[in-house]
C-alpha cells in the first residue's frame, strides 16, 4: 500500500466502506422489497415496493388475474397463480416481471405456492379429480417431476417449506378435532410424519403458516374469539404460542429475510392493505393505504440481488394508482 497513490488509496477506502454499508443493509433486509398482489387497476396483478411502501413497480400486466406471488430464495424468480389458461395454473417469471412460463397443465384449482430453500422445487395445493379433494403437491421449478405429497380424505392446504428444506408446514382438518376446524400441521418434505401443532392450543380455523428465516418459529393466522383473525407465532414444535395482533382481522404473515419484521394483510383501517410490523407485533405501519374498493394480498419478500426495474416499465406511485385506478 506504500506505493499506492493517495487518490487511489482514498478510492479503495471509499469502495470498501461502500461495500461494508451495502453488506450491512443487506444483512438487515433494508435492500429487500415486498412483492404482493393488488387489484388497484381493476384487475389482480403483481407488484413490488420498498419495505417503506415507496418505489412501487408493476411486475405483471395481463388481462386475467395474477395472484399469490412467492419469491424464490435467491430473489431471481417469482412463482404465482394465474388464470391465463382455461383454469388457474402455476407460473414462474423473472423477478423483473419478464419471461413468464407455465409450470402446471392439469386445469384444476391451485393454491398459494411455496419454494424449497434450494430453489429447485415448489410446493402447492391443488383440487383434483376423481377425489375432488385438496392435496399438497411438489413440482420442479422447471415444471417437471410433479409428485403428490398428501393423500387423505381431509383437505390439505397452504404449504410452507422450512428454511432447512426438511419439513413443510401446512393446513389440514386431519386429526383436527371439531368439524370444520383447520389446524397447522407439519410433515417431512416427503409427506411423511405429519403432526398437528395447534390441535391442543384451543385455537380454531388456523391458516397461512410461514417459517421464520432461522426455522425456529412459525407465524400464522387464527380466528380469535370467533370474531376476527389475528396473527400468532409459536415455536417450530407448536409451543410458546403468542398473539401478535389485536382486533385487526389480519392474515398472510411473511417474515423479512432477517426475521426482524413481518409483513401481513389487514383490514384494520377499512381497506385491505399490506402492513409491516416488528416480529414481536409492535409498530405496525400501513404500507399501501389503498382507497375503498382496492385490495392487496399475499406479501412475499424479494431479496434485492438483481435490478428490479422491469424492462419497458416505469415506477409508479400509490398516489397515481389511487387517483386514476390505473398504474400505467
Amino acid at each position: 500500500m506504500n506505493n499506492v497513490s493517495p487518490i487511489l488509496r482514498r478510492f479503495l477506502f471509499l469502495l470498501i466502506l461502500a461495500l461494508m454499508v451495502a453488506s450491512d443493509r443487506t444483512a438487515q433486509g433494508l435492500d429487500s422489497r415486498i412483492v404482493f398482489a393488488s387489484n388497484g387497476d381493476g384487475n389482480w396483478d403483481i407488484y413490488s415496493m420498498d419495505m417503506d411502501g415507496n418505489n412501487l413497480l408493476q411486475l405483471s400486466d395481463d388481462p386475467v388475474s395474477d395472484e399469490y406471488p412467492a419469491c424464490s430464495p435467491d430473489g431471481r424468480r417469482i412463482a404465482f397463480k394465474s388464470f391465463r389458461g382455461l383454469a388457474p395454473e402455476l407460473y414462474v417469471m423473472d423477478s423483473n416481471g419478464n419471461s413468464a412460463i407455465r409450470l402446471t397443465h392439469d386445469s384444476f384449482r391451485k393454491g398459494r405456492p411455496s419454494w424449497s430453500p434450494d430453489g429447485k422445487r415448489i410446493a402447492f395445493s391443488s383440487l383434483r379429480l376423481p377425489a375432488a379433494n385438496w392435496e399438497i403437491y411438489a413440482i420442479g421449478a422447471d415444471g417437471e417431476n410433479e409428485i403428490n405429497l398428501t393423500q387423505h380424505k381431509e383437505p390439505d392446504l397452504l404449504p410452507s417449506w422450512s428454511p432447512d428444506g426438511s419439513k413443510i408446514a401446512f393446513v389440514s382438518m386431519f386429526d383436527g378435532g371439531a368439524f370444520g376446524s383447520h389446524h397447522i400441521f407439519v410433515m417431512n418434505a416427503n409427506g411423511k410424519g405429519r403432526r398437528n401443532l395447534t390441535g391442543d392450543t384451543g385455537l380454531v380455523n388456523s391458516f397461512d403458516p410461514t417459517w421464520s428465516p432461522d426455522g425456529s418459529k412459525i407465524a400464522f393466522r387464527s380466528l380469535f374469539n370467533l370474531e376476527s383473525y389475528e396473527i400468532y407465532v409459536m415455536n417450530a414444535e407448536g409451543k410458546e404460542l403468542e398473539r401478535l395482533t389485536e382486533e385487526s382481522n389480519s392474515s398472510m404473515p411473511a417474515f423479512s429475510p432477517d426475521g426482524s419484521k413481518i409483513a401481513f394483510v389487514s383490514t384494520r383501517e377499512g381497506g385491505t392493505d399490506i402492513y409491516l410490523m416488528e416480529a414481536n407485533g409492535m409498530n405496525a405501519v400501513n404500507l399501501t393505504k389503498s382507497p375503498p374498493g382496492t385490495a392487496n394480498s399475499s406479501p412475499s419478500w424479494l431479496p434485492r440481488v438483481l435490478a428490479v426495474n422491469p424492462n419497458g416499465k416505469l415506477p409508479i406511485s400509490w398516489g397515481v394508482l389511487k387517483r386514476t385506478g390505473n398504474p400505467r
